[in-house]
């Protein structure tokens, strides 16, 4: 699986990441969390995006074996991860809290995860803590009492939690 990373999204949210001072420290905390992930995870090929950067195309590089790529000063990280979602389509899976930038990703086919959810996995796989799902994360509901099966999941759902499986 291709995972496409809004990076200071992902820092914001997961408490843990962003007990840093300055954006450089929190960084730095994502990249080694990403790197224990990948370790325990190789089949999941990771890009983080990052906003800002000096040149105004951007820069791409590698931070704790990861490929890192900063939008540049003549555009948001957003816009980055939206090419990039308009490029490969179907096959990424963006990580991002931002309804803006999940609703430009689905557009293109691409499943989008809130920073909460694959930052609650990401440091259970990078920490080795338990799983903390919520009873299954297959699609089903099987709490109510009436007989037969239990009300299916929308494809778009189901489609996210057989991903959300595989991280």
């Amino acid at each position: 699986m291709r995972l496409v990373i809004d990076g200071y999204n992902l820092i914001h949210t997961v408490p843990e990441l962003a007990f840093a001072s300055d954006k450089g420290q929190g960084r730095e905390a994502l990249m080694e969390a990403l790197r224990l992930y990948r370790k325990k995870r190789p089949q999941n090929k990771v890009r983080v995006v990052f906003d800002g950067g000096v040149t105004p195309g951007g820069d791409k590089e590698r931070l704790a074996g990861t490929p890192v790529r900063f939008s540049g000063s003549d555009r948001s990280a957003d816009d980055v991860i939206a090419a990039l979602a308009a490029k490969e389509g179907g096959g990424i899976t963006v990580v991002t809290s931002d309804r803006e930038l999940a609703g430009r990703c689905r557009v293109h086919g691409a499943v989008v995860l809130s920073s909460e959810e694959f930052g609650n996995r990401l440091l259970e796989v990078a920490l080795g803590l338990p799983p903390t799902g919520e009873g299954g994360d297959d699609g089903w509901d099987f709490t109510t009492k009436k007989r037969g099966p239990a009300k299916r999941l929308p494809k778009a759902e189901r489609k996210k939690a057989r991903r959300k499986g595989r991280l």
